[in-house]
């Protein structure tokens, strides 16, 4: 009974903020840069931010009320507040979930790490750099970052149930973390590969930047590489001391288990290779990549290729695109408005200085604004300011978009990134090496890109 009262009167709390804070801004007099409209924007999306990120109500709804009441408001027309629907965006994310569903079908994903993990010798170790190297190219070809972290962490659950590892044991701990970092921490390499990357760039390119899918991958690819494997490193460091351990056998028997490649899957293949070819050749063709990713499921669903399922699409988490698009609304009435440029104005004097000093206050911002807002919401806030600070310096915008998305995946506890707290639900995280392992990657990923991105980017940027 205390604990109910407690609960109510913690949601009651949580209420009053949402409500009063957004009051207290309304109530800020407006300035010729304070605009009316601005101080109702800030209102409006501050109130919808907390619903978010204290979780008052599924995700979903605050989702789609946002745009909403940008109309209703008279902050912004549909036109502005809906314009995201008119992006690739959602509808790339949406075809990445049913292209998971897809290749989950055909178990084409399992045959990957399976295949990775005994290329690496099927050894405890192994089996972690096994998981991370499917990863890499798994992100690829699967864009939506949610599909691939709950395909990844029930890979992950299930060598653990296979192997008999004592949940929140050392060994349980790592196996984990390894499939939800290897779901996660690739997605950088990639410009495709995050809704963070894509929505950061779209909201980045009101201040005139732009990237293509190579040069993206020819600045962050190979940082992000040796970050993925420096990632798996301290696991480890951390919860591989024990015996050496060796589980080839099992692999060897799941991967002989699974027979020859079957046509589904030499199919699926096929569609997969021309894909990459697709995205790869963006500055010929001239096409948006996300939009080959629709064009990849309408193939799968075609007749004498029959991949697709009924339940392809209707399992697909529509919510999320719902959530991704909502999200995209801020940067596009922010940007409308000029909401973007007054914040970049009362920003500039802590962010501007050198190129380290940009990139590290940048982290530095986003590992902060993690507590308090989901990444989505904070990357379609802020990136479009943070361009416009860059704009009116002489640095580079890569740099400082890698550190600003970089920072924005650091935690401590699993609350902060619900794909996280996915992996820790399943209870075989130790809440002990949870919080050590975040804490380490959080240190050792302000000093990978001051000390190896920085260098890595001096060399090859301009």
């Amino acid at each position: 009974m205390k604990n109910k009262s407690f609960a109510n009167t913690r949601k009651m709390i949580m209420w009053a903020v949402c409500i009063f804070l957004p009051l207290m801004i309304m109530a800020i007099p407006v300035t010729e840069s304070f605009t009316t409209e601005i101080r109702c924007f800030f209102a409006v999306t501050l109130f919808v931010i907390f619903l978010w990120a204290f979780e008052l109500m599924p995700y979903v709804i605050p989702a789609m009320l946002l745009p909403v009441l940008y109309v209703v408001t008279g902050i912004a027309a549909p036109a502005a507040a809906f314009a995201p629907w008119g992006h690739y965006i959602p509808w790339m994310l949406l075809a990445g979930m049913i292209l998971t569903y897809i290749f989950d079908d055909a178990g084409l994903l399992r045959r990957i790490s399976y295949w990775a993990i005994l290329k690496t010798g099927g050894s405890f170790n192994g089996l972690l750099y096994g998981l991370m190297i499917s990863g890499v190219v798994i992100a690829l070809i699967l864009p939506d970052i949610a599909s691939r972290t709950v395909l990844f962490v029930a890979i992950a659950f299930g060598i653990c149930k296979a192997l008999e590892l004592p949940p929140l044991s050392r060994r349980a701990s790592a196996v984990m973390l390894a499939g939800v970092m290897s779901a996660l921490t690739p997605s950088y390499i990639y410009y495709t590969s995050a809704a963070q990357t894509l929505i950061a760039w779209e909201a980045a390119s009101g201040s005139g930047y732009t990237i293509s899918w190579l040069r993206y991958l020819l600045y962050n690819g190979l940082p992000t590489l040796i970050w993925c494997f420096l990632t798996i490193l301290i696991i480890q460091v951390l919860f591989g001391r024990a015996k050496k351990e060796h589980y080839k056998s099992y692999f060897e028997e799941e991967y002989r288990k699974m027979g020859k490649l079957s046509i589904k899957e030499k199919k699926l293949a096929v569609i997969s290779l021309g894909l990459c070819l697709f995205v790869v050749l963006e500055s010929y063709h001239g096409i948006e990549v996300g939009w080959g990713f629709v064009a990849a499921v309408f193939l799968c669903y075609l007749p004498g290729i029959n991949l697709g399922t009924e339940h392809s699409y209707k399992d697909a988490n529509y919510a999320l695109i719902i959530f991704v698009a909502s999200c995209m609304a801020i940067g596009a009435v922010s940007n409308q408005l000029g909401a973007g440029v007054f914040i970049a104005q009362n920003l500039q004097p802590y962010l501007s200085g050198g190129l380290v000093h940009m990139v590290a206050a940048s982290w530095l911002l986003a590992v902060i604004l993690n507590f308090v807002m989901t990444p989505l919401a904070a990357v379609s806030c802020l990136s479009g300011p943070l361009a416009g600070i860059v704009n009116t310096m002489d640095v580079s915008i890569i740099p400082v978009m890698y550190a600003w998305n970089q920072g924005l995946e650091q935690i401590i506890l699993p609350y902060e990134y619900a794909l996280i707290l996915l992996a820790f639900g399943y209870g075989y995280i130790s809440l002990k090496h949870f919080i050590g392992f975040f804490s380490i990657r959080m240190v050792a990923n302000i000093l990978f890109i001051l000390i190896l991105y920085l260098p890595f980017w001096m060399i090859v940027g301009n």
